[in-house]
């Protein structure tokens, strides 16, 4: 059915040739052939990484793939945890969402009212909503002063973090455009923190990632010593690792790290209504004011059109994608740790929705 999706979202990506050989792969005792683009495309970018595609529950796909160019030792495997960087929104989202079903927050609440101590000027304008949303007009992490310096990053503590985040200008009123910024999700954490009677490590363990079992995922800032290597490309084509500084200031933006198998977990159980109610997926899912996620209405061969959510997360290096196709049950999971490109991640993606999804009635 959907065999123009991957035509469609290139469109605004990147484009791959379809030259090249096929790749096979055993995994979990099968074996799997990747087709002929994107076996291509896999090579022309030079990837590292992990691909997963399931449909209906079932894996069609799991495969590493570690490119001669990077050093053997530092080979990933299908089980290979991965930073899932801005993906991490996606949770974040999930469980205010779950506050608000339960009667615990209000979207229309302000900041003011949910962070009291939080001493911005905007505290009084902006919304719950608002943040979920990315249209507080808050700035992003890099408007804040020095963020380029390791050592200022370093230098922070959570309430001189805090203060510097109340002291940024607004880009525009609160409510009137859209703005992606990490600060929204940043104080959406200590909302979690102190609306969920616990705090957003243990709030997001109970709720999503202990019933789902999702056993491979946790935060970038609790000891997670056993990641892929980040190789963050330069501009002649060399690569530096660069550890990430300071990473609980990402918490609750991009903060967490993860397996394909894991998000294969997550991904369908928001396929099979696990995650949001009928009302949080309506404000989720609002393809004009989407929480966390791109929503997207693509034509088929057939003239008809279906429907695809994504999103995708980028931290110095790690790359990460996730695609549902809900009406195919359709979960494509992409990671990445050499700086592959976030088009090109979703050039990728596209081409795995084609090659296994392009024949659904």
């Amino acid at each position: 059915m959907i065999a123009a999706i991957a035509a469609t979202l290139i469109a605004s990506g990147c484009s791959a040739g379809h030259a090249g050989p096929d790749t096979t792969a055993e995994t979990q005792g099968r074996t799997q052939v990747l087709a002929e683009g994107t076996a291509a495309l896999l090579e022309e970018l030079d990837f590292s990484g992990t691909l997963l595609v399931s449909r209906d529950g079932d894996i069609l796909l799991r495969e590493a793939v570690t490119p001669p160019s990077l050093d053997t030792s530092d080979r990933v495997t299908p089980a290979t945890r991965f930073p899932i960087a801005s993906m991490t929104k996606s949770f974040t989202a999930a469980l205010v969402l779950k506050l608000v079903d339960e009667g615990k927050l209000s979207l229309d609440q302000t900041l003011a009212d949910l962070l009291p101590d939080f001493d911005a000027p905007y505290a009084g304008d902006v919304t719950l909503r608002h943040l979920l949303q990315n249209r507080s007009g808050i700035p992003h992490y890099i408007d804040i002063p020095g963020w380029f310096d390791n050592d200022v990053k370093r230098a922070f503590t959570e309430d001189s973090f805090l203060s510097t985040l109340a002291q940024l200008e607004l880009k525009f009123p609160p409510g009137s455009d859209y703005l992606y910024s990490n600060v929204n999700y940043y104080l959406l954490a200590k909302v979690i923190d102190s609306y969920s009677g616990m705090d957003y490590e243990t709030w997001l363990q109970t709720q999503i990632l202990d019933p789902l079992g999702m056993d491979a995922t946790s935060q970038l800032y609790d000891g997670a010593d056993d990641l892929a290597v980040n190789y963050l490309k330069n501009d002649d084509g060399s690569y530096d690792v660069i550890p990430v500084v300071n990473p609980v200031l990402f918490r609750g933006t991009a903060s967490m790290v993860s397996t394909v198998d894991d998000l294969q977990a997550w991904g369908e159980a928001i396929i099979n209504g696990e995650i949001y109610s009928e009302t949080a997926a309506a404000e989720a899912f609002n393809a004009d004011t989407p929480m966390a996620w791109n929503v997207a209405e693509l034509p088929a061969d057939d003239g008809q059109t279906t429907g695809v959510i994504f999103y995708n997360g980028r931290l110095i290096g790690y790359l990460s994608l996730i695609l549902l196709l809900p009406e195919e049950d359709g979960v494509i999971v992409v990671l990445n740790n050499n700086t592959a490109g976030y088009e090109n991640m979703l050039g990728l993606a596209t081409e795995l929705a084609a090659d296994y999804f392009g024949d659904a009635d």
